[in-house]
């Protein structure tokens, strides 16, 4: 894997470039300044200057705060064309009394909130009406898959041990760490993942992904299967060494060449100032502790591993040669067979989905023509049942995979249901 550029030159040329006032475009979030005390930030050297005032410097650290509060400000908050009630359902969330079962969290949340680092601003920050998804959703997904009494979770000690624990109080303070994380990992993920593609398309591959953390971890930060798979994409050992080999630099590469400084900023934060994320089951806190950049790391690992199927299923099946004229299929209804494989792979992996994809393709559309999208998604159910990839072939397997993508369009089917109806995406 290249190298990326090292971090102190690539803040020095962002502040020569914010300094001379070259346009970077209008950044889907408000400015700040990229302020030389943030953690992971930090220039290497003392500049010998005189000491500014007590009164200066106060009304200099107020600046400073207010710049990243606004972080995500510069939308219109108060004005939504997809969701006219979204800010009275805004003003009526409720959030959990902490108890001292699940409480754990609550400690760090506070010292994060109170830090200048991005994860700070994501903690601290007011939630946006018109998140990418409508915040009623979010909050709707953080108690569907865990009840307050499950213990599918991990609590990391200072050391990166980690014992079993509550599912952790959904706070105020956590809520808005996850929306907000979710929220700006999305926007500046979604031309990664869906390059060139309509706004359209780009949101309901968002949509996807919403669905997918619904099924795997219900959007908690700590939560830890008994296989040892863990956090907000449930990331297991080959997943996140392909991530490392594969995604990185193709990440920091997209991230850092956006015209959105806070996309910048997130590479620079938990991709360049933090190391990769360890696969080992050993260093399973990675996946899972606020002071590795999580929920945000674990939330742009989620994305690369899925643009990396994405590619894989364009390769196998939709740029092959054997199999691409097959699809007589509008752009729209390409895209949903093509966003169908990759939630799926997440799961299965690559290998898991062409297997029965290749198989169906061979044998029932063998003189056929794929015309409808959904008879062909439905018929991946009952492949995935009846010819399995090789890692795929016990009982077990053969059932949780072939009703994977079903259980995740039928829970985001209940949830947008129960938030008044329509899509969950802004």
């Amino acid at each position: 894997m290249k190298t990326g550029t090292p971090l102190l030159y690539k803040l020095l040329l962002l502040n020569l470039c914010f300094s001379v006032g070259w346009s970077l475009g209008s950044p889907v979030f408000s400015t700040f300044e990229m302020a030389s005390s943030e953690k992971g930030l930090s220039v290497p050297f003392n500049v010998d200057e005189q000491p500014a005032p007590i009164i200066e410097h106060a009304l200099d650290q107020i600046d400073k705060a207010k710049n990243v509060q606004n972080l995500l400000g510069s939308l219109n908050n108060m004005s939504n064309k997809n969701c006219p009630d979204c800010e009275k359902q805004l003003a009526n969330l409720r959030y959990n009394q902490c108890n001292r079962q699940n409480n754990y969290l609550e400690k760090e949340l506070e010292q994060t909130a109170q830090g200048s680092s991005l994860l700070a601003a994501l903690t601290r920050s007011p939630i946006r009406v018109n998140s990418i998804i409508k915040p009623m959703c979010m909050r709707m997904s953080m108690e569907a898959k865990f009840s307050a009494s499950s213990k599918s979770f991990r609590q990391c000690a200072a050391n990166d041990t980690s014992s079993q624990a509550f599912r952790p109080c959904i706070s105020e303070n956590y809520f808005k760490l996850i929306n907000n994380s979710f929220d700006v990992v999305s926007s500046c993920m979604k031309d990664f993942i869906a390059p060139g593609e309509s706004e359209e398309m780009q949101k309901l591959d968002v949509r996807a992904v919403y669905a997918l953390i619904n099924v795997e971890s219900g959007f908690h930060v700590n939560a830890m299967s008994g296989t040892g798979a863990g956090g907000i994409g449930q990331f297991t050992q080959p997943a996140i060494q392909d991530v490392n080999t594969n995604e990185l630099n193709d990440i920091r590469i997209a991230l850092e060449s956006s015209k959105n400084r806070v996309c910048s900023r997130l590479s620079m934060e938990f991709l360049d100032s933090m190391q990769p994320i360890r696969p080992q089951k050993s260093y399973a806190c990675d996946r899972i502790s606020l002071k590795r950049g999580n929920p945000v790391t674990n939330m742009i690992y989620t994305y690369a591993y899925l643009k990396g199927v994405k590619k894989d299923m364009n390769s196998m099946i939709f740029s092959n040669k054997n199999y691409k004229s097959k699809f007589r299929l509008s752009e729209y209804d390409m895209n949903k067979v093509k966003r169908a494989l990759m939630v799926w792979s997440h799961n299965t992996g690559p290998a898991g989905t062409w297997t029965p994809a290749k198989t169906l393709l061979n044998t029932y559309y063998r003189n056929r023509q794929v015309t409808n999208a959904d008879e062909f998604i439905n018929q991946m159910q009952q492949y995935m049942q009846k010819f399995p990839a090789s890692a795929n072939k016990s009982s077990a397997r053969r059932k949780e995979t072939s009703s994977y993508f079903p259980a995740i369009t039928k829970t985001l089917n209940d949830i947008e249901k129960n938030a008044g109806g329509g899509s969950c995406v802004n």
